[in-house]
């Protein structure tokens, strides 16, 4: 009887134990999501999406050729080329089925909060090919990893301290919109010149910075209220700097810091954008059916104990 009752001890200690790492874990996992923008898109938003990189990267075929770098018209072509797949891959899984590309894409540029999430994509599309092109090791796109200012790059001819001190002075500079610090400057927009790993996907970067400056100032802008000036100003102002830090090679921070305090939270605010539902609900849910599933061990052994002693 004594062994049993110690056994059953042992055991509930373990789970409650075990519920305690899960429950820690799913936190920890929780923080790091919390700040990522994702955007609930639709068919209409995400078909726009595909053809407007389609566009840039077929703009940068033509630009390669002509210049004669036939190695990056490849790149480009085979990029659009696999943009391409995913497009006609969507349309035949939109809701109903879409054949018709130019109608889906002419309704698109007419609707405000399409036209919202195709900026939202974009610029996200920015982040990604950013990263890729300076082997930037974490997910940019991911707004909690701008807490990790200094892990992944290295800053060539500079020591620690003064590696940190760029990296929080062209921070602030480009949060404040001073663009002295991305405008004409050649020690600051070469600092990551020698961190270039991928020229093709910088190109792509820098192209699609550029249009989707273009595409809100000519489509978006007009389609939206005119009680949010202020707002769209701040938006408007926000391409405009990630463009400029796109061009001069700025730190992957100061152009995430751009993307995620600026950009993204005006998208929101002005176009009423919703949030997916959080990823954190079904994890708490796991977690929680978790727990009543060990509960219930804990219950049937202490049922099975009981029995036992009597």
């Amino acid at each position: 009887m004594l062994v049993n009752m110690i056994v059953v001890a042992i055991l509930g200690f373990l789970l409650v134990l075990s519920l305690t790492s899960i429950m820690i874990n799913e936190d920890i996992r929780q923080r790091q999501n919390a700040y990522a923008h994702d955007f609930s898109t639709t068919d209409e938003s995400l078909l726009v999406t595909l053809v407007e990189q389609i566009k840039a990267e077929t703009q940068l075929v033509i630009t390669s050729f002509l210049s004669n770098e036939n190695f990056s018209a490849h790149e480009h072509a085979r990029n659009a080329a696999e943009l391409m797949k995913d497009l006609e891959s969507n349309m035949t899984q939109t809701d109903p089925p879409s054949s018709d590309i130019a109608q889906v894409y002419d309704q698109g540029q007419k609707n405000s909060t399409t036209l919202a999430l195709v900026v939202a994509n974009i610029v996200d599309d920015v982040l990604r090919n950013y990263g890729s092109a300076f082997a930037v090791g974490y997910d940019m796109t991911n707004m909690s990893n701008m807490m990790n200012m200094d892990m992944m790059m290295t800053i060539p001819k500079m020591d620690n301290s003064s590696s940190h001190s760029m990296s929080m002075l062209r921070t602030t500079n480009v949060t404040n919109g001073d663009s002295n610090m991305l405008e004409g400057h050649s020690n600051t927009s070469m600092i990551m010149e020698n961190d270039l790993v991928n020229m093709d996907d910088y190109e792509t970067a820098k192209v699609l910075s550029s249009n989707i400056k273009d595409q809100f100032s000519t489509q978006l802008r007009p389609r939206s209220l005119v009680n949010e000036t202020t707002n769209l100003d701040t938006l408007e102002n926000g391409l405009e700097r990630l463009e400029e830090a796109v061009d001069v090679k700025a730190l992957p921070e100061a152009i995430m810091d751009i993307v995620h305090v600026q950009i993204h939270p005006m998208l929101q605010r002005i176009y009423d954008l919703e949030l997916q539902r959080n990823v954190m609900t079904e994890s708490r849910l796991s977690v929680c059916l978790r727990i009543y599933d060990n509960s219930a061990a804990i219950s049937r052994i202490f049922s099975y104990s009981r029995a036992e002693i009597n």
